[in-house]
């Protein structure tokens, strides 16, 4: 059952990294092909196709707009499990360099071994043809037998120590390592019990061996070592290659799913906005002509009604005027976000739209903007009024329960722009509201229309500007703006 629910999360996981990787229509087409496939499983146990379709809708339902988290989940599964795989390869590969050079040293040992019965310069020889420094035969206290070459008088017991204490079997083998000189010292206890005599080997009549000793406990042979180093530095190279490589392509496929799941969203608000777009022309212009007439009727009916009921009649005239600016909001976010362009001075420009509300809003302005010369934006001067006047108007609406203490902060940014912050210390942005603040007709206010922070980005975009909301540090929002600042020498005069 482990195994069964291991695969279906694996499963689970690579259909939502292909839903994110291909986009639905191409998964709906998998999730088909899986139905005919589940179809024929299915109908062997009896049960309808039709009921297995609906199993895997309600199934898939589930994990509708959850996409993300499974696909990252899928992705890392993958990429853990491609790098276990190159670690064990890697440790496989070692192991099998290992082997070999202890396969080489016995190899080497025996040819040397049985080169010394026919004389010591026969054995020199042969250790020159094999690549060996020096062998020895020693005792298990590691007094010597025999030596050759480069061997030591004494076997140095405290690295066969240190050898075991990094897990080395020395039944095994125990080799050691110069990285300097790329030499190997390579050692084994011996477990066989085989008599030996320095000078040669003499067999009695009935087979047995006569030497006046028994067989030493360790051979020690030291070879030249540059062929394993060799081998491991490429062992190494390709795996830290490999593991670069794996990261890179995940890292590549990680960008891909972000940008097609960005592109996605973004395919859908535009097409939701194109179809918004041609329904609130209609709506638009269908609203304006009635509100026109009745208009003109509130304006008559003002005439001709007594004083005491032109209260009422306000009421009427002030949800028109509200409906007209609304139809007009709509109007300009359907326009050219552009407009006509000029040279507006940022400072002195907000500051004015400022001075016009009743709370007090607070001027901070940066060191590093010149006053006597001041900031100035290329912008159409209503919509960039739009935007700050929104802006502002939302922070002073920001909390009914205490002061919001609105404070406007202008400096400049990098690469030739200037940064604009509407902070106030409201109520702050709800975490279910922050992906939506900026779709059309979405708002938390019981009077607004949705609108205005739309239309505030569709203005500052168009200039190639930013314009982002988050929560401030200590409570309440930020609202930021920032635009390209034009250079002193290109201000129109």
């Amino acid at each position: 059952m482990g195994w069964m629910g291991l695969m279906g999360f694996m499963g689970c996981t690579g259909l939502m990294g292909l839903t994110g990787l291909m986009g639905r229509t191409e998964c709906a087409r998998i999730l088909l092909w899986l139905g005919g496939f589940m179809d024929i499983i299915q109908r062997m146990k009896g049960i309808p196709f039709e009921k297995t379709q609906q199993t895997i809708k309600r199934k898939w339902k589930i994990l509708e707009g959850k996409e993300r988290p499974f696909v990252l989940a899928g992705l890392a599964i993958v990429y853990i499990m491609l790098l276990s795989l190159v670690f064990v390869l890697h440790g496989s590969f070692l192991e099998k360099l290992t082997l070999e050079m202890k396969f080489e040293s016995e190899k080497s040992f025996n040819s040397i071994y049985l080169a010394l019965s026919d004389g010591t310069s026969k054995a020199m020889a042969a250790m020159q043809d094999e690549g060996v420094s020096g062998i020895g035969i020693y005792s298990s206290n590691g007094q010597v037998y025999t030596k050759l070459g480069d061997a030591p008088s004494t076997i140095p017991l405290s690295k066969l120590v240190r050898a075991r204490q990094r897990n080395q079997d020395s039944t095994l083998g125990i080799y050691l390592m110069d990285d300097e000189t790329k030499e190997i010292e390579y050692f084994r206890l011996s477990r066989l019990n085989v008599a030996l005599e320095a000078g040669g080997i003499s067999i009695s009549q009935d087979g047995t061996v006569k030497i006046p000793y028994d067989f030493p406990e360790i051979i020690y042979v030291r070879f030249d070592g540059k062929s394993y180093y060799s081998g491991v530095r490429w062992v190494n190279i390709i795996t830290i290659a490999s593991i670069v490589l794996i990261t890179l392509f995940f890292a590549l496929i990680l960008n891909m799913y972000s940008t097609n799941r960005r592109y996605r969203i973004e395919l859908q608000k535009n097409e939701g906005l194109a179809k918004l777009g041609a329904a609130a022309r209609t709506l638009t212009h269908e609203i304006k002509n009635p509100l026109s007439a009745m208009t003109i009727q509130s304006a008559l009916l003002k005439k001709l009604l007594p004083p005491e009921y032109h209260d009422d009649l306000k009421v009427m005239d002030n949800e028109i005027q509200r409906l007209t600016n609304l139809t007009n909001k709509v109007s300009d976010f359907l326009k050219n976000p552009v407009g006509n362009p000029v040279d507006i001075e940022l400072v002195g420009f907000i500051s004015n739209i400022a001075g016009l509300f009743a709370t007090p809003i607070e001027m901070a302005v940066g060191d590093n903007i010149g006053l006597e010369r001041g900031v100035y934006v290329y912008f159409d001067e209503d919509r960039a009024r739009s935007v700050f006047e929104n802006l502002i108007k939302n922070a002073t609406e920001s909390t009914k329960e205490r002061d919001p203490q609105v404070c406007v902060e202008i400096r400049r940014g990098r690469r030739d722009t200037v940064v604009v912050k509407v902070m106030d210390r409201g109520d702050g942005l709800p975490k279910e509201t922050k992906d939506k603040i900026f779709d059309p007709f979405f708002t938390t206010k019981i009077y607004g229309s949705g609108i205005g922070l739309s239309i505030s980005r569709e203005f500052v975009d168009a200039v190639g500007g930013t314009l982002k909301l988050y929560n401030r540090d200590g409570g309440g929002t930020v609202a930021e703006v920032v635009l390209p600042c034009l250079k002193h020498n290109e201000v129109h005069a």
